[in-house]
This record gives C-alpha cells, structure tokens and sequence, in this order.
C-alpha cells in the first residue's frame, strides 16, 4: 500500500478521533459547570474534526500537487551537476568544428531574410491586397527561404548529434559517469521530449507504468529518483500528521462553554462552497487562455493571417514536414468548416424545432395526464441515447435510405454520407431539448391568462395562439438557442453521417463537414504538436466557443427576462 494513502486513512482516523474528542470534550464542560453551551456538542466535535482534518489533508493535497515537480527540481539539479564537464566539453567541441558554425550563421542569416520578406508582404498585402500577385511571389520565395533554413537546421542539428555521441563514446557507462551522461543527454533534449524521458525514468523507479525504453542513462536517473521520493514522501507524510496531532491538541484547548463552535464551523462550510465556486470559475479561465494562448500560436505560425483563416474558402490543413516536400504549404481558410456546421444544424433545428414544439404544446394543452405519464418520459429517452448509436442508424439506415431516394427522383451524385442524413439524425437527438424545455415553459404560463381568454370567448387552439404562445415565446426561443448550441458541438454524427471532406457547398446531398469533426481529426493520432496544422484545431475551438457562449447568453438573457415576468 502507497505511503500517502496509508497516511490518508491515518488521517482520517484522527479526524474521527477529533470529534469524538471534541464532543465529549463539550460534554464534560456542560455537566461541570451546570451552564447551557453556546453551540451543541457535536459542533464542537466538527470543530476539533476540522482542525484535526484539514490542515493534514491540505498539507497532503499540496503535495500531491508539488511533489514530483520537487522531486523533479532536485534530481535535475544533480544530473546538471554531474554533467558539467561533459557540457562543457560539448560547447568547446561545437566552437572548434568547422561545420556547425558555418550552418549556424546559415540559419541566422536566413532568418533575417525571412524576416525582411514579411516586412515587406505586409507593406504590399496594405498596398494591393491579399490576393495580388506580388503577394503570391513573396510568399513561395519565404517558402523556399524556409525550406533553406530548415535544411540548415537540420544539418547544423546531425552534426551537433554526431559531436555529442563522440563525447558520450569517451565516457564509460557505469559508474559514476552514468549520472553525468543522463544529465547531458537530457539537456540536449527538445523540451517536448524531456517529459517523456522524465516518465520513462520515473517507470523504471516506481514501476509506475511501462518505460519505453531501457538505457542506461535511464537507469542512472531512475537510481537518482528513488531516494529523492522516498525522502520527500516520508516528509510529507510526517508533516501531515504532525499537523492533524497539533491541530487536534489545538483545536480543544479552545472549547468553552460560551465558545462559538456552530459560527466556526459553518463559516468553513461557507468557505468550502466558496471554493467550490472559485474552482468552477477558474476550469473555465484555464479553458479560455489554454485555447487563447495556443490560437495565438497559430496565428503567429501562418504569419497572422486571420483574415485569411475566418474568410478563406479553401481548408487544407497539411503541411510539410520535411525541407523541399511540394504541394503541402497548408491552406486554412475555415469558410467550409463554418458553412459545414450551420448547414447541418439548420437541417437538424429543421426538424426538432417544429417536433418537439408541437410535441410540447400537446402535451402541455390538449393530452390529458395518462398520456403525459408516458408520452413525456418516452420522448426524453432520445436525449439518453448515445450519439454514436445516432451515427451507426444515420450511417447505415437514413443515409442510404436518402441516397436511394435521391437516385430514385434522377439525382445521380448522391453519397451516403451527406449532410442531410446527419442533420435529420442530429435533429431528432435535440427534440427532448426542445419538447421538454417549451413544455415547461408553457406549463409556467398562469392559469390567469388562459382564463381570462376563454372568458373572452376563445377558444382553446385560439387561446394557444394568441395568448400562451406569446407569453411562452422568450423561453422557447431561450431552450430554442440552447438545442442550437447543443448541434453545433455535435461531434460523432457528423463524423458518422456526413463524412470528413471540407467541401463548401448549400446541397444538403453532399458530404460536408464540421469544426467539431475537424478538431477531433487535427488531434488525432501520431502529430507533431507545434505544427500549424495541430495548432488550428486550438483556433477552430476558439472560434467554437466563442460562438456556443454567444448563442447561451443570448438564450439565458431572454430566459431571465421571461423569469422576472413570470415569476
């Protein structure tokens, strides 16, 4: 069993000691003065438990939160220490070498070039525009430029590797050495691919999952790592309880018959809520600036083209890997993504608008309560399906159901997968949505206003229409923009039902795609993380979010402004 969970429950066990210790604790000092206790017993046993609890749990979460970035830092530090020789020894061989420095200069040189040639693009996208001819001509010579850089890059770098593994061939592998040689080779490490040594290492110290390798160096850093965690866990295990004991000893030294305890111990409560809340809202800045931050980073990597990006008509995210690959320059002009998913969700609202209004207004005006017994809980079974059920039906039975249809009527182009069988399946996934939403709205209209019409001399559909309808009609269109938000992150039925291909097109036959379906794609799979290509998947989720949070506003402002009618 793991240190830190035994001294979990050791905690937990003296928190149970604290209230039972602080409870009688208050009892005692009840019969001994004969006088009434301001707070009931077992708010002082909460008090003493809170003292006894918290400090260590809190202490314990800290560490759980530090304790491999601590362990991390002082191991590091001495793997930088041994490798000091070896360091300096590299920089003196690279200073010496005739190649290296020849490439190095090559590439500064080369980047000042590039640099120039966006300075002057710039000058000419304001003076002509972005798609002149100028601008074109700039642009494939800052592609050549690159792909020499990258080649120099690449030349400066095998060289640079060649160096390193004549002085590591020099250096014995056990021993004393190993250490040294673990810290050099993690030094020349991409900062990327330092974690992954750092996971491999920490495998073959705690077993903690599989390595992916097994070398030496590794071995040296796995020996390092063991007696620095097990130091630092112990530590933290002892602190922890050192402070669940003093705040127990603590905590009921203060019990007195007129102490407070009730007031102390729901302003912890008070507190924790408070937390909780102030979790909420800080997951959903780390969301924002993780998106914002990593968009900026596109933005930068295409030479902040965001014009090109919100009002391109060509998306083709690929591109080169390798210096002097044609043809792969990338194209990210998300036009087709946008028209993609607002030609499937309006197909998709299409539908569950109507149906499931309908649905509502049946089932809140005219079906009596045994129908609505079942019929409502029926009909909200939809929403429990899973999505990928929805596909496999939109894939194997309404897509070609519609390619047949469409081939019937003399359409020859049409393909299973189109947008029009994955807006219909999407359209009957969101009717609970709207059903149920409409028909609790409608059931909050007052019974006032239905009978003051019908003492008018309406009649029940004419009621319906001109007085409930007009009433309900900010929290329809309020649940209305929440089943708009919830198509457009739709994500499996597209994939499924409509395919992947950019295509921008309004023929509902045709495949098109989403930006939900294209980041899933971007992230997936064997990528290089800080490509333009993967980096766009971050900018089309910024885009995604921005509109989803516009289209929720809106719908909780109209929401509130039926609340405050109606209430």
């Amino acid at each position: 069993m793991q240190l830190s969970l035994i001294t979990a429950l050791a905690l937990l066990v003296l928190t149970a000691v604290g209230f039972l210790a602080g409870r009688s604790r208050a009892l005692a000092l009840a019969d001994k003065d004969g006088g009434r206790l301001h707070s009931l017993p077992g708010y002082h046993g909460y008090y003493v438990a809170i003292w006894a609890g918290l400090p260590g749990f809190a202490f314990l979460a800290l560490y759980a939160l530090a304790g491999t970035m601590i362990v991390d830092t002082i191991v590091l530090g001495q793997m930088e220490r041994a490798a000091q020789p070896l360091q300096v020894r590299y920089e003196q061989a690279l200073t010496a070498d005739e190649v290296w420095p020849v490439a190095d200069r090559e590439i500064a040189r080369l980047e000042g070039e590039i640099a120039a040639l966006r300075g002057e693009a710039e000058q000419v996208i304001a003076a002509e525009g972005v798609q002149s001819d100028a601008v074109t001509a700039l642009r494939g010579r800052q592609d050549e430029l690159q792909f020499a850089q990258d080649d120099a890059r690449f030349t400066r770098d095998a060289r640079a590797d060649v160096i390193a593994s004549e002085i590591l061939h020099a250096v014995p592998e056990a021993g004393d050495h190993a250490l040294a040689r673990a810290g050099f080779e993690f030094g020349r490490l991409p900062v990327q691919e330092r974690e992954v040594f750092l996971a491999d290492a920490r495998a073959l110290a705690f077993g903690d999952g599989l390595s992916s390798r097994d070398t030496a160096e590794l071995r040296a850093t796995a020996d390092a790592l063991g007696p620095v965690h097990s130091a630092i866990a112990w530590g933290a295990s002892l602190g922890a309880l050192g402070l669940a004991l003093a705040g127990l000893a603590l905590a009921r030294t203060h019990l007195a018959p007129r102490f407070r305890a009730r007031n102390r111990v729901e302003w912890v409560i008070s507190a924790a809520l408070a937390l909780a809340s102030l979790i909420a809202i800080l997951t959903t800045l780390g969301i924002v600036f993780s998106l914002l931050f990593e968009s900026l980073r596109f933005f930068a990597a295409i030479d902040w083209r965001v014009f090109d990006f919100l009002f391109g008509t060509q998306w083709s995210p690929q591109t080169a890997i390798r210096p002097g690959q044609i043809g792969q320059s990338g194209s990210f002009g998300a036009v087709p993504l946008f028209a993609g998913t607002a030609l499937i969700t309006l197909i998709a609202m299409m539908v569950a608008a109507p149906v499931g209004l309908f649905a509502a207004i049946y089932l809140s005006e005219y079906a009596d309560s045994r129908v609505r017994a079942w019929a409502k809980p029926a009909l909200e079974i939809l929403a429990g399906v899973p999505t990928v059920v929805y596909g496999f039906f939109a894939l194997l039975t309404v897509g070609p159901l519609l390619r047949d249809f469409a081939l019937f009527l003399g359409y020859e182009d049409a393909v299973t997968q189109s947008a029009l069988s994955a807006g219909l399946v999407m359209g009957v996934m969101i009717i609970p949505f709207v059903s149920s939403l409409s028909d609790d709205v409608i059931n909050a209209v007052p019974q006032s206003l239905r009978d003051g019409a019908y003492a008018m001399g309406a009649t029940k559909s004419e009621t319906i229409r001109h007085v409930v309808f007009p009433a309900a009609l900010p929290g329809i269109v309020g649940a209305l923009l929440l089943a708009v938000s919830r198509a457009v992150g739709e994500t499996m039925i597209v994939v499924m039902a409509a395919g992947q291909a950019a295509n921008l097109t309004a023929n509902p036959l045709e495949s098109v795609t989403t930006i939900t379906v294209q980041i899933v794609t971007l992230l997936t799979g064997d990528q290089e993380f800080n490509s333009p290509k993967t980096l766009s998947a971050f900018a089309l989720g910024l885009v995604l979010f921005v509109l989803t949070l516009i289209l929720n506003i809106i719908a909780l402002r109209v929401v509130q402004s039926y609340r405050e009618k109606y209430d």
